[in-house]
């Protein structure tokens, strides 16, 4: 599957379906999580579809994001929704680990609490379908 096909069978897919029931917490997820991914697709597209190292692609991926902040933010986002939680560990031990935010809050048909952190998951997530669409990887 190109980036092409990822981000309009999958991502675009998911996204459209989100935006026609705006309160579905599943659809949300599903959006947010899936049009996260599409930088790593574009990144491969970039990359020729190569095999490539972890390192290369993540580092590839981060500069499509940094063009883009908003794709940083959904991937903020969309791993909180994965884990649950970030969790910031201390090196020290004897200093106890620190949420930063958590997705346990986001709750069905309640668009009020669709916020991780400062982020509005609704806001992120339509801007960030907005800057995808603009990429030529994606047309």
């Amino acid at each position: 599957m190109t980036a092409s096909e990822f981000f309009r069978d999958v991502a675009k897919g998911n996204y459209l379906q989100f935006t026609s029931n705006p309160g579905s917490r599943r659809l949300l997820w599903n959006a947010i999580v899936s049009m996260n991914t599409v930088a790593e697709y574009v990144a491969l597209d970039r990359l020729g579809y190569s095999q490539v190292s972890r390192q290369t692609l993540d580092q590839a991926s981060r500069q499509i994001r940094d063009t883009n902040p908003i794709l940083s933010d959904l991937k903020y986002c969309a791993e909180t929704f994965k884990h649950v939680r970030k969790i910031k560990d201390h090196p020290n031990l004897t200093v106890p680990f620190t949420t930063i935010a958590t997705s346990t809050g986001v709750a069905d048909h309640d668009v009020a609490t669709w916020k991780i952190d400062q982020h509005d998951l609704s806001q992120v997530l339509e801007k960030a379908f907005a800057a995808l669409s603009g990429l030529s990887e994606l047309k």
